[in-house]
């Protein structure tokens, strides 16, 4: 029930996502970018691309990286690709089951997507799957080590059928040592007075 309650729910936020959550935006993708080192040629996988912010950002950071985005909900995808143009491929698909071949890219990002995933530990072991050896994982999402987050999770889980559950730091280290993942490093930290997220770096064992 959780991915048609994301693409409905996105479906109809898509013309307007940019706008409503700028600050949160541009704030969670900073902290993406910041963990992400890019260099020519490398293949990065932005999964839950959303709009396609992150993807523009880091095109800019490197033109000659090659990038590609996956989301589950058509209407955000269009939006991205009007951002994006061709210069970016854009595929419809979960994140439970990304339709890439193994080991495909050097490095996959996602922002704000792991609370919506109803099955999080087969997510991550996805995100590894595609990954090259020695590849790169930067995750990004809402963190339960902070009380404003509990609460927030706490009346989502009420009035949002999209929102499957909020992660400590913990927790989320946790899956990605599930999924295999090494030299796993997650830092917390609030965004604004109430926005508190986390940041995961994690790496596929060589």
């Amino acid at each position: 029930m959780s991915l048609r309650a994301v693409r409905h729910q996105y479906g109809a936020l898509a013309g307007r996502y940019d706008q409503r959550w700028a600050g949160y935006v541009a704030a969670s993708t900073a902290l993406a970018n910041a963990r992400l080192p890019l260099q020519p040629g490398l293949r990065v996988l932005d999964v839950g691309c959303g709009t396609g912010i992150l993807l523009g950002q880091l095109r800019e950071r490197m033109p000659d990286a090659r990038f590609l985005g996956v989301d589950a909900t058509s209407r955000m995808l269009a939006q991205a690709r009007q951002r994006l143009g061709r210069h970016v491929p854009l595929v419809e698909g979960s994140s439970e089951a990304l339709p890439l071949s193994d080991r495909s890219v050097d490095a996959v990002v996602c922002t704000s997507a792991l609370h919506y995933m109803t099955d999080a530990p087969r997510a991550l072991c996805e995100m590894h799957r595609v990954l090259t050896p020695g590849g790169t994982l930067v995750l990004v999402d809402w963190c339960a080590d902070f009380v404003t987050m509990r609460a927030l999770d706490w009346v989502v889980r009420v009035v949002d059928r999209a929102h499957n559950r909020t992660y400590t730091a913990r927790q989320v280290q946790t899956l990605a040592a599930g999924a295999t993942f090494e030299h796993v490093d997650i830092a917390r930290c609030k965004i604004d007075r109430f926005w508190g997220l986390f940041a995961l770096t994690a790496r596929v064992p060589v």
